[in-house]
């Protein structure tokens, strides 16, 4: 059967693609895997953040370099206007004071049914265990090649995401079958990964936070500076958190990460407050440093011992050179990199198909047209917040449209 739309992925842009489509149109889902949605159903930890609660007019500078060049996606579909879809389909949601959007069920499953029941209720034929292995391009149609079929449409909208959590289907496979149609892509990466250095002096901290953290990432290859600031979680192989995942698209091993555990301080400044606090102080050094930052108990301890000096020690027996090393450890603290959480720890990919292919008012490809892209497959990646999934459906839908 020839289709007026083939959606090739059942991931989140696809499904909500699928559930926006025009009545009318025959439209065919084909789903590599069993079930579709399955990364959609372990977004947030399964609770599923949908979007973000911020104005629409700083989203763009929430996905690095190419965020400028997504306004018009998002403006025609915000994430008030998601959220209002989402309350359409009788699924209601919550906001939490950081501005994450859930399901007020935490529960990732009922997104991803609501939108596959809608998907089907528009007509949508969705065939899983049906993975795209070739796609060309005809005069006035396209073909798809399955293990089993071929299928013919006159529009495409490939939603095959990225490389990152490949064993729920998202291993970058079908990138193959857009090379060899000569679209130009973006090497991929992991993005929101978690960072790790050498010899990384924390693996039995795993689950210590630092809520107000800061870094300043120095790139091998350009001697670029950049910083940022944010919560910072110390795991048992290296640096994660919402500080960490959001920078890990700028970095490359061999780089430099330098950690600022109390943000805004010097080691200078610092240095002089501890010689003011500890002289004639009888406390223990972790005691003062632990009043003193309010940071953790245990990572203060650890701080101390990498600075050679007993964290039960009596501050007032600490020199000048000690408690140097000390506020140096908590406000500059500078690593090599050794690299990033690869695909399987990554929550997206950065790089996939150059936006440079596509006309982001339509999503429709420059060279190919009737041939669409939507979601993670694209050069996108967006910080954590629910900012990902709202491009992946923005994108679908300004994708759907347009047919």
């Amino acid at each position: 059967m020839h289709y007026d739309l083939i959606i090739v992925g059942g991931g989140a842009a696809g499904l909500f693609a699928a559930a926006n489509v025009r009545p009318g149109l025959r439209v065919l889902l084909l789903e590599k895997t069993h079930t579709p949605g399955q990364k959609l159903r372990l977004a947030g930890s399964g609770q599923c953040n949908l979007t973000n609660s911020e104005p629409m007019t700083t989203f763009s500078g929430r996905y690095g370099a190419n965020g400028k060049r997504l306004r018009p996606v998002l403006k025609a579909f915000g994430n008030r206007a998601l959220m209002d879809y989402f309350d359409g389909l009788g699924l209601p949601l919550v906001t939490r004071e950081d501005g994450k959007v859930f399901p007020a069920s935490m529960d990732s499953r009922d997104v991803a049914e609501r939108l596959l029941a809608r998907g089907r209720q528009n007509g949508v034929d969705v065939r899983c265990d049906t993975p795209v292995t070739e796609i060309s391009a005809e005069t006035d149609h396209f073909i798809l090649q399955t293990p089993t079929h071929t299928y013919t449409a006159h529009n495409v909208l490939v939603t095959t995401g990225g490389a990152s959590y490949p064993n729920t289907g998202s291993d970058g496979a079908f990138f193959a079958c857009l090379e060899a149609l000569g679209i130009t892509l973006v090497p991929r990466r992991p993005a929101l990964a978690p960072i790790y250095v050498q010899d990384y002096p924390y693996g039995d901290l795993s689950g210590i936070s630092v809520p107000e953290a800061a870094i300043t990432l120095t790139t091998r290859a350009d001697h670029r500076r950049i910083m940022g600031r944010g919560s910072l979680l110390l795991t048992h192989r290296g640096f994660s958190g919402p500080l960490i995942l959001n920078h890990a698209r700028y970095v490359a091993q061999g780089d430099a990460l330098t950690v600022h555990y109390l943000s805004g301080r010097d080691p200078g400044t610092l240095r002089r407050t501890l010689l003011e606090l500890t002289a004639g102080n009888a406390k223990q050094i972790g005691t003062v440093l632990e009043a003193a930052t309010d940071l953790p108990g245990r990572f203060l301890d650890a701080v101390c011992r990498r600075a050679g000096v007993a964290p039960d020690t009596k501050a007032s027996r600490l020199s000048g050179k000690e408690l140097g090393e000390i506020a140096r450890i908590l406000t500059a603290d500078t690593y090599e990199i050794s690299g990033t959480g690869g695909f399987s720890t990554a929550m997206v990919t950065a790089g996939g198909v150059s936006l440079d292919e596509i006309e982001v008012r339509t999503m429709e490809s420059r060279r190919y047209p009737g041939l669409y892209f939507a979601g993670e497959v694209l050069d996108v990646d967006g910080d954590t917040g629910g900012y990902n999934l709202q491009f992946a459906f923005s994108s679908a839908r300004l994708a759907v449209r347009q047919i």
